[in-house]
């Protein structure tokens, strides 16, 4: 028996495939792979499976992680192969390793976002405006009701840059069980304070770090 750690892309129509929907999408492709995976114990066993991250709804990501169990030792080689010919459109297993962190070592997140705005001139400098308030505030769902929490302290802007009228911001932000700052939380406070219409053409996950900033992979 031996565990793995499979760095995976979720590219194009895939970005669509719910967090369970992909548990159960990864399933059926290790069933179709013929790799021997291991099932748990008990009166209902099923295939273990793990996502140490899970991805927001309508986001692609270039680093997801998934960590599996097979009851016998594979090549990264075989498995990758095994792998691929059994995912759908859009899910391609990129590399195989075995897990040397834990899901709590997750601190955060980096995300590429490529936006346009025809009707704002200079959507960098919007953007500028927009990160250097005193305060960004939100309004956060709670059992209690919504709460507003200032997330500017959360989000750390790598670069920004425009070329053909589009603007792409690399930004990183919180994940794991210490908190998350879901991708999609910061694009709709960006363009509630723009107050005018910002396409949201892309928005992808491209790195998942541990303390430190250290690839988690």
């Amino acid at each position: 028996m031996k565990d793995y750690r499979i760095l995976f892309e979720k590219k194009g129509i895939s970005k669509y495939i719910s967090h369970l929907d992909l548990n159960r999408c990864m399933i059926r492709a290790i069933r179709r792979s013929g790799l021997p995976a291991w099932y748990t114990e008990g009166f209902h066993p099923h295939l273990y499976l793990m996502f140490p991250l899970a991805l927001s709804l309508g986001t692609e990501s270039i680093c997801e992680v998934m960590d599996f169990r097979l009851t016998e030792e594979r090549s990264p080689e075989e498995i990758l192969e095994k792998l691929n010919s059994a995912l759908p459109e859009g899910l391609r297993a990129v590399s195989v390793g075995e897990p040397h962190m834990q899901a709590t070592d997750i601190t955060a997140a980096e995300y590429l976002v490529i936006c346009s705005a025809p009707e704002i001139p200079d959507l960098q400098e919007t953007f500028r405006n927009f990160i250097e308030q005193p305060e960004i505030l939100i309004q956060k769902k709670t059992k209690k009701g919504f709460k507003e929490i200032d997330i500017k302290s959360m989000i750390i802007i790598k670069n920004t840059n425009t070329q053909n009228q589009e603007l792409s911001l690399r930004v990183i932000l919180p994940a794991g069980n210490d908190g998350n700052l879901n991708i999609n939380i910061l694009t709709d406070a960006f363009q509630n304070y723009a107050d005018k219409p910002i396409l949201i053409k892309s928005a992808c996950r491209t790195k998942i770090f541990s303390e430190n900033y250290q690839d988690f992979f």
